[in-house]
């Protein structure tokens, strides 16, 4: 299972191999000081890694928690959080929609994105 690992201000994509007698952490990839991971980037990197098992709901909220001193995300922050994902994912799977329909989700999904990374980047000046 993939999981995020902060250094300073940069989230590095991490998982962790068990071998025998002992368990190896792999770094995957850096996602720089990203707040969120775009579709293509998590195309890009299950394409990459099709062995890992991420999930992208989890990775989504370690990166909108930010980096360990941070100020911790409001009631409506996490709200924008926890609705950004199914957002993505219905626009991405979801049956029976219209492009116009699709649009709009992945539109939605990516406007509560950006409120919510301006308010990370915000709070680390805190």
């Amino acid at each position: 299972m993939a999981w995020i690992r902060w250094r300073g201000s940069n989230a590095h994509l991490m998982t962790t191999e068990r071998r025998p007698g002992h368990a190896v952490q792999r770094y995957l990839t850096s996602l720089g000081g990203a707040y969120s991971v775009s579709t293509a980037q998590r195309a890009a990197i299950e394409a990459r890694y099709p062995h890992v098992s991420i999930d992208w709901a989890a990775i989504d909220e370690a990166l909108a928690a930010g980096p360990p001193g941070t100020r911790a995300l409001s009631a409506p922050e996490w709200d924008a959080v926890h609705i950004e994902h199914p957002l993505r994912m219905w626009a991405e799977n979801g049956p029976h929609l219209f492009p116009a329909e699709r649009a709009a989700l992945a539109t939605a999904a990516r406007a509560l994105q950006s409120w919510r990374a301006r308010g990370a980047a915000g709070r680390q000046e805190s």
